[in-house]
């Protein structure tokens, strides 16, 4: 007897057993048995009168672990073969383990563990040895000195003293989930048989659908096309995408990153590729993979698409046959289809939630497309309050209502509504003296604009808010697709030495995609007149861009605004020069223009943009309607004091 010894603190080996997840330490066990190239895997329990789980038995035909080899196995952390071998030595399987932490995972399944492995030593005879451990001592395992036996190969693992959270083996779903786990590698390997307290784990018997589709996708190099292959379950086993090789061993898992109500599904993406790439998998959001993954979830979307238009339109024919559905013949105008469109997609959302009897479904129904026809803003609140709905359909719902089109519609009327009170308030917040001059510059008006950057232009988006010369330039790169590595750059100062804080900087892509255009703004408390000094510091911020040479490229020009109700002659002189555009009031080399404005040049611009939209909708911004949208979107940051004065 002999005893090996893990380096490593108990609470780090306690993390690693995981041993609230004794089916994910089942599974565990059966990819090492598949990985010593087992064909059959037997998962028994010794269960009690009382549904109790008293031990665990995992039985595998595997090449099994030779006594030489079980101290290096054991009493490792990290730097498994399977590491370096990428396949097995004879089947030329792909490996699903390479930590050399797996055995830990056991102690989910039983306070005490032993290993009867037999396999072949090195004089051609087979010998078995056993390997016990303790929850007690994990870090120490008591291996056995071998003995000579005509038994075949194989290992059997043995887990006894039950553990806290052993009893979720004996749960309904337990064998759908691990069906689930080990799908694609069944489905490869007809070979293999995996057996669950005396049931073959066939995921055919149990899926309620499956697809497969090619995941097109240009840096496949040498490698087959990646496969996406996607299994739809009858009950919840949790949804993954999981990472494969060609042959369905799950190398790792991702959140598949969709919205899929009403379906339960597990998501494969099958490809050799991932086999070179394994130690770069748990980062594979971050690099080159990241790309394959986006296709493969587009994909995945694609195909709920499918599916919900194939369920649509099942259930919208049964709808017909009724004679419960509200529209007859086919739409002969494009508002008529985009009217129908929503109507079906919403009906068949809330399809479950509908009564029973024919005559209340044609009722349900009729009110429904009388709402949709009429009020289509007014629709959900009327759902949820009628159905009820849980929080599943309701995020599909709002989905549905986000992205048809007479919803788009519904929402750009709205928006256009707020941005009219907006400049409302904007008025009395900027113009009127018993509010402007308690209006506070960095805590109310700059936190107010920083979420109505549309003021300043409608193509821009806030890239950096209150911070530092730094902060700007990293942004600047970032825009750009350049990686600020950290400690590279060099502090960005303006030119008496101080680091100087950016209220707004604004960003967007110049059309065409030929550049951007960067706009920093300098904002003024209302009461604050433009003078030299207010002048001074936005050019001190320009200075420092300019002669700065990490912010130099040829696709990007500034611009700096500083922004206030007025402006002292001097600077007005110079914002009206007739060699520059009205409120430029200096232009560099390098793309660099400094502006003064007034908020009354700010608002005409923004009303000029809105003029259209207003006349059309016939919306004349009431105070009462400006001050609630104040409230509500700003209501945090405005003091109440002010809210009030605005209202008179």
């Amino acid at each position: 007897m002999r005893t090996v010894h893990i380096e490593a603190k108990p609470d780090h080996l306690l993390r690693l057993a995981r041993l609230k997840d004794p089916v994910g330490a089942v599974a565990e066990m059966i990819w090492n048995a598949l990985d010593a190239e087992a064909c059959h895997i037997t998962v028994d329990l010794d269960v009690n009168e009382l549904s109790g789980v008293e031990s665990v038995n995992v039985t595998d035909d595997g090449h099994g672990m030779p006594s030489a080899s079980c101290a290096s196995c054991f009493g490792g952390l990290g730097g498994s073969w399977k590491t370096r071998a990428k396949v097995s030595p004879e089947l030329k399987r792909g490996l699903h383990g390479r930590s050399g932490q797996g055995r830990l995972r056991a102690f989910a399944l039983g306070e005490q563990v032993r290993w009867v492995t037999v396999a072949k030593g090195l004089d051609g005879r087979n010998e078995r040895t056993v390997i016990s451990g303790a929850i007690d001592r994990l870090a120490d395992f008591d291996i056995s000195e071998p003995d000579y036996v005509e038994e075949p190969c194989g290992t059997r693992v043995e887990a006894s003293v039950p553990a806290d959270f052993v009893n979720r083996l004996v749960q309904d779903d337990t064998a759908q989930q691990l069906a689930s786990t080990f799908a694609p590698f069944l489905a490869a390997n007809p070979d293999v048989r995996i057996t669950y307290q005396g049931e073959s784990l066939d995921p055919a018997t149990v899926w309620a659908d499956t697809a497969q589709y090619p995941v097109v996708w240009p840096d496949s190099g040498e490698h087959a096309e990646p496969l996406l292959r996607v299994i739809e379950w009858p009950k919840d086993v949790g949804r993954v995408l999981a990472i494969c090789d060609a042959n369905g061993v799950v190398l790792d898992e991702v959140s598949p990153g969709i919205q899929a109500p009403g379906y339960h599904f597990t998501a494969y993406l099958l490809w050799d590729g991932f086999v070179e790439r394994r130690s770069d998998l748990p980062m594979a959001e971050m690099d080159e993979l990241g790309g394959l993954l986006g296709v493969a979830r587009e994909t995945l979307r694609g195909h709920f698409r499918r599916r919900d238009r194939e369920r649509r339109a099942r259930l919208i024919q049964e709808w017909k046959r009724e004679e419960v559905y509200p529209y007859s013949g086919e739409p002969t105008e494009p508002t008529q289809a985009v009217e129908r469109q929503m109507f079906d997609e919403v009906a068949t959302t809330i399809a479950r939630r509908i009564p029973g009897s024919q005559q209340n479904r044609k009722t349900t129904l009729r009110l429904l497309k009388e709402i949709i026809a009429h009020d289509p803003s007014g629709l959900y609140p009327v759902l949820d309050e009628l159905f009820r709905l849980p929080q599943s359909e309701q995020e599909e719902l709002k989905r549905i209502l986000q992205r048809t089109s007479l919803s788009d519609v519904v929402k750009a009327t709205g928006q256009v509504a707020d941005r009219l009170d907006f400049v409302a308030v904007l008025k009395k917040l900027v113009f009127e003296p018993e509010i402007s001059r308690t209006v506070k510059e960095r805590r109310e008006l700059h936190k107010i604009l920083e979420r109505e950057t549309w003021v300043f232009g409608d193509a821009y988006a806030l890239m950096v808010s209150d911070q530092s010369l730094d902060t700007v330039l990293i942004r600047h790169l970032k825009a750009l697709g350049r990686d600020p590595e950290a400690g590279r750059l060099v502090p960005v100062r303006r030119e008496d030495g101080r680091q100087g804080i950016v209220d707004l900087m604004l960003g967007k892509a110049r059309r065409g995609g030929s550049g951007r255009e960067h706009l920093v703004v300098e904002l003024k408390a209302p009461s604050v007149k433009i003078g030299q000094m207010e002048v001074g510091q936005i050019k001190s911020y320009a200075q420092a861009v300019a002669d700065d040479p990490q912010f130099r490229d040829a696709r990007v020009s500034w611009n700096f605004w500083v922004v206030s109700t007025e402006m002292d002659d001097i600077v007005r002189r110079d914002a009206t020069a007739p060699n520059r555009p009205p409120g430029c009031i200096a232009e560099w080399e390098g793309g660099v223009r400094i502006w003064a404005r007034t908020w009354s040049e700010v608002i005409d611009d923004c009303e000029d943009r809105l003029h259209f939209y207003r006349d059309r909708l016939n919306h004349d911004p009431a105070t009462e309607h400006a001050l609630e949208y104040l409230r509500r979107v700003h209501g945090d940051v405005m003091p109440e004091a002010a809210a009030r004065a605005v209202a008179y």
